[in-house]
């Protein structure tokens, strides 16, 4: 079961009792995207089409509703990232340093996002453990954005527990990003 099949979004992918009506193509797709952040104050959309729909990916882009973040259609893969520099299929990074590889990779990552003026999101990966690793890459690479999950979980507090400390070891020396959380400093 998947949510992108056949060329087609099925919205009920996950239901037991399936219609077998509630197909839409990809530009059905920007509509309801497109219509969500005109009624909703929405900054960002993380992965709205299907990790190969580079198409309805650059026709949601170049709309510039919202911030367009690239998660399986980047895979934090560098000839990736470049492809949709090139082609402005997303706008912003999502940044799982266990799925990169090295942090040295993970750098390079963020590295051409910014050089392309996009978001940077650090985020976790589901199963993840109580590592606080990705708070201090988030902060290291002035990323601007972190997706650590609900903090209802330890694995997720631990995370939010790490950003604390942080900002209480810079003191009146840290920068909050504000409103400017997308073009963070390097």
């Amino acid at each position: 079961m998947h949510l992108f099949a056949g060329k087609k979004y099925d919205l009920e992918f996950k239901s037991a009792k399936k219609s077998g009506q509630n197909f839409k193509t990809g530009d059905d797709m920007i509509e309801i995207y497109s219509q969500l952040c005109s009624e909703y104050p929405l900054v960002s959309i993380e992965q709205p089409f299907d990790k190969d729909d580079w198409e309805h990916s650059k026709k949601f882009t170049t709309l510039e509703l919202c911030q367009v973040v690239g998660d399986d259609l980047l895979m934090s893969d560098p000839e990736r990232i470049k492809r949709a520099v090139n082609e402005y299929t997303c706008d912003a990074l999502t940044l799982k340093a266990s799925q990169v590889g090295t942090v040295t990779e993970a750098i390079e990552a963020v590295k051409q996002a910014k050089d392309a003026h996009w978001g940077v999101m650090v985020s976790h990966r589901s199963g993840d453990t109580d590592d606080s690793f990705i708070a201090d890459l988030a902060v290291g690479a002035a990323a601007g954005q972190i997706k650590a999950g609900a903090p209802c979980r330890g694995e997720c507090l631990t995370k939010y527990n790490q950003l604390l400390r942080i900002e209480e070891e810079f003191g009146s020396e840290g920068v909050y990003a504000g409103e400017n959380w997308r073009t963070t400093a390097s």
